[in-house]
């Protein structure tokens, strides 16, 4: 008896045994797929910050996190998006810089649109404004509209579903403000140059684009340090109209997050 009862007690075990085992296989497979995607999406973030990739790189990889989380990838659209990414490589700070960049990239691809408009001749800017668009595509959330982006930020979408101070949206909506108008400036001024040929156009517009971004995304990343630091966050200035109004925006967002 006590010989049946053994087998059957070891059987049991062994099943036991083997379904943790099979059940801790599949969450460590879940997770190698997720640190690999998130470990790709990084490469393509800091590829396309650098102005160094294509939009379907950075759309390959958001399509492999997604995969990775099982969740729809537009919800890795828009601004929210652009933080959810960024925490997920960098903690709180990268959030920051996810949303500093995406309004940031946004900002200049609408300046860009409006200055290839009033600048450039009728034939140069189809290949401008493609080069715009790819350069959109390149920066998770610069396709959100400031209104939605404002609209995210009032509902609590990004301090944990609390509702948010009426004077840090209004500090945001300030500075954006003032980042929207100095991005005008950036590229109205690349845009008056002396082009010979459409692809030209196009390439200093991207140029002018991508040095503009990559100063924004340095300024942002050492304002998100201080967070990470535990210290406040302040703007210090010295960067140009440009830089200094994506700092004051860079801040504002840092409240914004150090109130949730």
């Amino acid at each position: 008896m006590s010989d049946g009862s053994g087998g059957v007690g070891g059987a049991g075990n062994d099943g036991g045994s083997s379904a943790a085992d099979a059940a801790s296989a599949a969450a460590d497979a879940i997770g190698s797929a997720v640190d690999a995607a998130v470990d790709a999406l990084s490469d393509a973030i800091s590829s396309a910050l650098g102005a160094a990739t294509d939009a379907l790189g950075l759309d390959s990889a958001l399509d492999g996190l997604a995969n990775a989380l099982g969740i729809d990838a537009k919800d890795l659209q828009g601004i929210v998006g652009a933080a959810v990414v960024g925490a997920l490589t960098g903690g709180l700070p990268g959030a920051v810089m996810g949303v500093v960049n995406g309004l940031t990239g946004g900002s200049l691809a609408d300046a860009a649109r409006s200055a290839v408009a009033d600048n450039l001749p009728a034939a140069m800017q189809p290949l401008a404004n493609l080069a715009i668009d790819q350069f959109a595509g390149r920066v998770p959330g610069a396709a959100t509209s400031v209104q939605d982006a404002l609209s995210s930020f009032a509902a609590g979408a990004l301090t944990n579903g609390r509702a948010p101070d009426i004077a840090d949206i209004g500090a945001i909506a300030r500075s954006l403000t003032d980042v929207q108008a100095a991005a005008r400036g950036l590229v109205d001024g690349v845009t008056r140059g002396d082009f010979g040929t459409a692809a030209e156009a196009a390439a200093a517009l991207d140029r002018g684009l991508g040095t503009g971004l990559g100063q924004a995304a340095g300024i942002a990343r050492d304002v998100a340090g201080a967070l990470a630091q535990g210290g406040q966050a302040y703007a210090g200035g010295g960067h140009g109209e440009f830089g200094n109004a994506v700092e004051q925006l860079a801040v504002d967002v840092t409240r914004l997050f150090a109130s949730r």
